[in-house]
């Protein structure tokens, strides 16, 4: 096939066509068409560059091929030269009107052609090349903003795992982000025993990510399925887009990122388990010695009430029967009788008090409980 940029001659005159052949041909690529009817066929089968076009022809003349011409989304920019005999200032607008980009008389000066041909061959390459151009602009700023889009999700999974405060909830979050990136994602989390994120635990994927729950490779890649590995979490993606490698780049990148922030919220969340584990066993060990203690002062609050007791029957028994032999008048033995009871009153106020230390310590070791469970 020739690099010669493809002129397509439509005349219904042989000798026309022959003319300009003879003219174009070292330069160019020629083809012909002797009616409007086959020049449009031939333009539906393969666009020429450039398209040199007689004005009056049988049946279908050059000002309908050329509106024709337009109004096809593939043709509508292809150059169109009219090469008439046809000279009047109303017959160039004519051209202009359905579209043409220039008007060359017949007969035709081989110049003024060739300058008009290699003119708006030209054009047309500058055309070209500013469509790619723009193409290429809209690939890239789609790309930057569908970039830009990730980018803003990957800063939403940061921030709001900075709220979750378990395995479970930091792998729903991850699954979502994937869903959102349009992928099919399964992960697996080590903290405080294994979390398996959109699959049950004995499922074939659940075996994939615990295959790899130890790797010290990075990123694997097997065909569609990428398994992105980090100390605490293995993220398993079951349909890559292998077939937009930037796309394929950019995701990739942006899944590892994700792992990695999600590795980072799993070593505070096994810290926090840590530390709450530390917790609840210094609490078991002072709630066991509070019991001890307590237990044993509750036993010597009992006995010290229970020897008051006592004392007191046996203090109140003897005063009874001393009085007969002390010789006091009624008043007397009232008197001592009164002052017998209140001391006996103030002895009791004391176990009521030593009762209400009983449950004082009691209420202490509740609240140890309490602190346990939360």
């Amino acid at each position: 096939m020739s690099d010669q940029p493809t002129i397509l001659v439509v005349d219904d005159t042989a000798d026309n066509r022959l003319l300009l052949n003879m003219l174009l041909s070292d330069d160019y690529e020629i083809i012909e068409a002797e009616s409007g009817q086959q020049c449009l066929d031939i333009v539906e089968k393969s666009i020429p560059d450039l398209i040199l076009l007689d004005v009056k022809m049988p049946e279908m003349d050059g000002y309908e091929v050329c509106s024709k011409l337009r109004k096809n989304k593939k043709t509508e920019t292809l150059p169109i030269i009219f090469v008439s005999a046809l000279d009047s200032s109303e017959e160039r607008l004519a051209g202009y009107e359905v579209g043409c980009d220039e008007y060359v008389i017949k007969p035709v000066d081989e110049e003024a052609l060739m300058g008009k041909v290699s003119n708006a061959l030209e054009r047309q390459q500058e055309i070209a090349k500013a469509k790619s151009m723009a193409a290429h602009a809209t690939t890239v700023a789609m790309e930057a903003m569908t970039s830009g889009s990730e980018l803003g999700q990957i800063i939403e999974f940061i921030k709001s795992s900075q709220e979750l405060s378990t395995p479970q909830q930091v792998g729903d979050e991850l699954v979502k982000i994937g869903q959102q990136f349009g992928l099919n994602v399964r992960a697996l989390f080590m903290v405080g025993g294994k979390h398996y994120i959109g699959c049950e635990e004995g499922s074939i994927e659940a075996r994939l990510l615990d295959n790899f729950a130890h790797s010290t490779t990075k990123i694997t890649n097997a065909g569609i399925r990428t398994i992105i590995c980090t100390e605490r979490a293995v993220l398993l993606i079951k349909d890559m887009p292998l077939d937009d490698e930037n796309r394929y780049g950019r995701i990739k990148d942006h899944l590892a990122v994700l792992v990695d922030i999600a590795n980072t919220f799993l070593i505070s969340i096994q810290a926090q388990l840590s530390m709450a584990n530390q917790r609840n066993d210094f609490l078991i060990q002072v709630i066991g010695l509070a019991e001890k203690q307590i237990k044993l002062t509750s036993e010597n609050i009992h006995t010290h009430n229970a020897e008051i007791q006592k004392t007191m029957q046996s203090m109140v028994k003897n005063l009874e029967n001393m009085l007969f032999g002390l010789g006091l008048d009624e008043d007397q033995e009232k008197q001592l009788m009164s002052l017998a009871d209140s001391a006996s009153q103030q002895l009791e106020a004391a176990n009521e008090s030593a009762g209400a230390l009983d449950g004082q310590l009691g209420s202490i070791l509740e609240a140890l409980y309490d602190m346990q469970d939360k």
